[in-house]
């Protein structure tokens, strides 16, 4: 059983996930569990403070107070959490920390009763981990998607409300195309194509301006975490918000134009 609680430490006082666990700490992860002042870091973790097996990291709980404990593992990323202390550490210093997981250790099933008791599932460890990664992308394309969301919607109303402004007061050049001899349609097929190129090049423009940011944080990411972190476009998602401001910034450029027309043949 692990309990779930923050720690701050470091420099900067950064805030890292951390979890008390007992002596089936080792049965689960095969390292050695921590024992009485000694903890167990991710490499992430170690990397960024500085710290190294054997050696002492300064450590503050919930309730204020700090210790220092000795680095007794250094595991990779892929822990669940980025600080691992004694169970009953954590319990003297958060006495609301709260249990998320039980690991059974022995071969025995858990009888069904007492799961029903503790309203609790028993997976195995593929399929607990599998859930944690599903829950946290499920969560990170929730942010995402409120991000283009936001984004794309004040795109979309500055470009429609752009053109909407210039297309109204370019009636004198509807006035000279007529008099050249372009037809209602034709005039209108000009603004169309007009938009497609002020809409694309300013998606050109936004990705340049983009691309510099993205290459970066990958980079920075990569270089923090020492894990093989890729760029990555949704690509869908883009051609929507591109697709959205081409069909709104022509109906902005076509409305207003085709009643300037009609007043224009009227008069």
């Amino acid at each position: 059983m692990r309990l779930a609680t923050t720690v701050y430490g470091g420099d900067g006082e950064a805030a890292l996930s951390a979890a008390g666990v007992a002596s089936g700490f080792a049965q689960v992860y095969a390292v050695p569990a921590p024992r009485g002042d000694t903890i167990v870091v991710t490499a992430a973790v170690a990397d960024a403070h500085g710290w190294r097996k054997g050696r002492a990291a300064p450590l503050t709980f919930e309730d204020g107070r700090t210790r220092r404990s000795r680095v007794t593992a250094v595991v990779d990323d892929s822990m669940p959490y980025q600080v691992f202390l004694p169970r009953d550490l954590v319990r003297d210093h958060d006495p609301s920390a709260l249990a998320d997981v039980a690991y059974r250790t022995t071969p025995a099933p858990t009888p069904t009763r007492l799961l029903a008791g503790l309203r609790a599932d028993e997976v195995s460890v593929e399929a607990y981990a599998a859930s944690d990664d599903a829950e946290e992308d499920r969560l990170v394309w929730i942010f995402t998607l409120m991000l283009v969301a936001v984004s794309a919607g004040y795109t979309v109303i500055a470009v429609a409300s752009t053109l909407l402004t210039a297309t109204a007061g370019r009636v004198r050049d509807f006035r000279v195309l007529r008099l050249s001899g372009a037809t209602p349609p034709q005039v209108l097929l000009a603004l169309v194509a007009e938009t497609c190129c002020v809409v694309t090049l300013g998606a050109a423009l936004g990705l340049a301006a983009a691309a510099p940011a993205l290459f970066g944080t990958v980079h920075g990411l990569r270089e923090e975490l020492g894990l093989p972190v890729e760029s990555s476009l949704a690509w869908p998602w883009l051609t929507a918000v591109v697709t959205s401001c081409l069909l709104l910034g022509t109906m902005a450029t076509v409305l207003p134009a085709r009643g300037a027309l009609r007043r224009m043949r009227r008069a």
